[in-house]
């Protein structure tokens, strides 16, 4: 009996997650009148994307394209 009374508050923690997750930007700065922490995003993409995190560092340098590698005249082996 226990086990299913988890297996249902994992559920529905599961659900009250995803509910969050796509929660409209403007219903979320309501909620967070009620509690600060309310009014946060779940997770790094919230907001703006891949860039709102700042873990690929858009405004960073260019990086280097890799060197490519130069081959010589082929030898067919044969004699």
């Amino acid at each position: 009996m226990w086990q299913q009374w988890i297996t249902g508050l994992i559920v529905a923690l599961a659900a009250a997650y995803m509910v969050w997750r796509w929660l409209p930007t403007g219903l979320r700065k309501k909620l967070g009148r009620v509690h600060p922490a309310m009014a946060q995003g779940a997770g790094c993409g919230s907001g703006g994307g891949c860039s709102s995190c700042g873990g690929c560092s858009v405004n960073g340098p260019a990086s280097k394209p890799a060197p490519q590698a130069e081959f010589g005249p082929r030898d067919s082996g044969r004699h």
